[in-house]
C-alpha cells in the first residue's frame, strides 16, 4: 500500500515536471514567434475584427434565417415522431424513441449554437470605440441589435416548441418549460431508465467540463500575457471552474446527509 502511494506521488511529480518543461518550451517558442511575427498577426487580427464589425448586420440576418430553417425542420421531425409514438408497438416504439432522442439532441445543439453565435457576432460591435467611430456604425449596430433580439426570441420559442412536442408523445411529462423549476419537474416525471440516462450523461458533462476549464484558464492567461486581453476572461473562467466544483461537492454532501437522516 505504501508503494502504491509512493508511485502516485512520483507520477504526479513527473506530470508536473513534464508540464513545466512543455510549458517553458511552448512559452519560449511563442515569445520568439510573436517577437518576430507579432506585429503581422496583430495587424491581420485587427483587419479581420474590423471586417467582422462591418458585417455584423448581414451576418446576424443570415444567422436568423438559418436558425428559423433549422428550428422548423427539427420541430417538424419531432412532431412527426411524437404523433406516431403513442400507438407504436414495442420494437417500433424503441426506434421512435431513438429518433426522438436524436432529433431532440440536434434541436438543442443547433439552438444553443445559434444563441452562442449571435452573442459572439454582436459582441464584435459591442465596443464604445466602435460605436463612437461614426454615425453609420451606431445606426448599423442598432439594426443589428434588433435582428439579435428577433433571433433570441425565436430561439426561445424554438426551445419551448421542442419541449411541447416531446410532451405530445409523453403526456405524463407535465413540466412547464417557462418556469424556473422546469428541469426538476421534468426529472420527476421521468422513469428510472430515463433518469439513468440523464444521470450518466450529466456526469460525463461534468467530467468534460472539469478537464476543459483548466485548459481554457491556461489559454486565457496566455492570451492576457501575449495579447493583453485583460484579466476579466481569466477571472470568468476561474469562477466557472469554482462554481462547477462547488455545485458538485455540495450536491454530494447533501445527498449523503439526506441518506444519513433517513436511517
Amino acid at each position: 500500500m505504501k508503494t502504491g502511494k509512493s508511485n502516485s506521488y512520483v507520477k504526479i511529480g513527473l506530470y508536473l515536471l513534464g508540464g513545466a518543461l512543455v510549458g517553458g518550451v511552448l512559452g519560449a517558442g511563442a515569445y520568439m514567434f510573436l517577437d518576430n511575427w507579432g506585429q503581422g498577426l496583430e495587424g491581420t487580427a485587427s483587419q479581420l475584427y474590423s471586417g467582422l464589425q462591418a458585417l455584423i448586420l448581414p451576418v446576424l440576418a443570415v444567422l436568423l434565417v438559418l436558425s428559423v430553417l433549422a428550428g422548423e425542420i427539427t420541430c417538424g421531425k419531432l412532431k412527426k415522431i411524437e404523433t406516431q409514438l403513442p400507438d407504436a408497438e414495442d420494437e417500433e416504439s424503441d426506434r421512435l424513441e431513438y429518433e426522438e432522442e436524436k432529433w431532440g439532441a440536434l434541436s438543442m445543439n443547433l439552438n444553443v449554437l445559434s444563441q452562442v453565435l449571435c452573442i459572439i457576432i454582436l459582441a464584435a460591435g459591442y465596443s464604445s470605440n466602435y460605436l463612437a467611430s461614426s454615425e453609420a456604425a451606431r445606426g448599423g449596430f442598432l439594426y443589428a441589435c434588433i435582428v439579435f433580439i428577433l433571433c433570441m426570441v425565436y430561439d426561445s420559442i424554438w426551445q419551448i416548441r421542442s419541449v411541447k412536442l416531446v410532451q405530445l408523445g409523453h403526456p405524463e411529462k407535465k413540466a412547464d418549460p417557462s418556469t424556473r423549476n422546469f428541469q426538476k419537474k421534468w426529472l420527476e416525471s421521468c422513469d428510472e431508465a430515463e433518469r439513468e440516462v440523464i444521470y450518466r450523461s450529466s456526469y460525463k458533462a461534468y467530467i468534460m467540463i472539469g478537464r476543459l476549464v483548466p485548459v481554457l484558464l491556461v489559454l486565457t492567461m496566455l492570451a492576457n500575457l501575449f495579447f493583453n486581453t485583460g484579466m476579466l476572461a481569466v477571472v470568468m473562467v476561474a469562477v466557472i471552474w469554482l462554481a462547477v466544483t462547488l455545485t458538485y461537492t455540495r450536491s454530494c454532501v447533501a445527498l449523503k446527509e439526506e441518506k444519513a437522516l433517513m436511517k
